[in-house]
């Protein structure tokens, strides 16, 4: 969960409080405290910021481009869904409508995570909002509709992955979508639909493998499943990102190595 107050460093301040901000770092940005062999990782950029040799703004702008920040919100997750968290951890707050997200989209398909993050953290906002010795926040500020305070609201109070990893809540708000939990339900559907087991036993398919009444029924609630998740995504989304979600949803029914064969390039 990210931090609610401001904690701020100075120029002088000791190797402890400077640890001590490490800490709320963590807490802001990867939403929990690293584990031992992660900080082994970023030994380096620790160091310097212990030091005082790189001040927060610095410290983030590196973070972000490192295994340990984009193999947990980057890489398993779609390009819109990964600039709302960026927004949550860089600047405190979620994305106010479809122009941010699509400013920021661009910048991140044409010149990648840094320059997106750097144009976060570099931003005018963001000196207004912490200058350079306050680490991010989520914080108040004046919204402009009741949506962008709905939206606010529970991007806030929403852990990482807690809905899921494809669909930004500025878009489960606009599709009228529920995805508690990481599937995607529409809201008025919510009381008719039944979860699906996931913890069952996936089935291997080989040549000589007969396909029973069983199998035909599990594939058919994948399938239906699938046209789902289609149906949520708004325009225009990469294939990249359809897949990731669809790959996910279909090792629930079939092995890894049969998955593999379905999303071959």
């Amino acid at each position: 969960m990210s931090l609610t107050q401001p904690v701020t460093t100075r120029h002088d301040a000791s190797p402890e409080e400077r640890e001590f901000v490490l800490k709320q770092i963590y807490q802001q940005v990867i939403e929990r405290q690293l584990y031992e062999f992660e900080r082994k990782q970023i030994a380096d950029l620790e160091k310097d910021f212990i030091k005082g040799k790189i001040g927060i703004r610095h410290f983030l702008k590196s973070l972000a481009v490192r295994p340990v920040y984009l193999e947990h919100f980057h890489e398993n997750s779609s390009n819109m869904k990964f600039i709302e968290n960026a927004c949550k951890h860089f600047l405190g707050r979620a994305p106010k409508n479809n122009e941010e997200l699509h400013e920021w989209h661009d910048i991140l398909v044409r010149h990648g995570v840094g320059a997106m993050v750097s144009d976060l953290v570099d931003s005018e906002e963001y000196r207004k909002s912490f200058g350079y010795f306050t680490v991010p926040y989520w914080h108040e500020h004046r919204f402009e509709s009741a949506t962008e305070y709905i939206e606010n609201e529970r991007l806030g109070h929403e852990h990482a992955g807690q809905r899921g990893w494809a669909i930004p809540t500025h878009y489960q708000h606009e599709l009228h979508i529920d995805c508690d939990g990481g599937t995607c339900v529409r809201e008025d559907e919510k009381l008719a639909v039944e979860p699906v087991q996931t913890s069952q036993k996936v089935f291997e398919l080989t040549s000589n493998t007969k396909i029973t009444p069983k199998h035909i029924q599990r594939l058919s609630i994948c399938v239906k499943e699938i046209a789902d998740i289609l149906s949520f995504y708004p325009q225009p989304v990469s294939q990249q990102d359809i897949e990731t979600d669809l790959q996910q949803k279909v090792l629930e029914y079939v092995s890894a190595t049969n998955a593999s064969l379905l999303f071959k390039n």
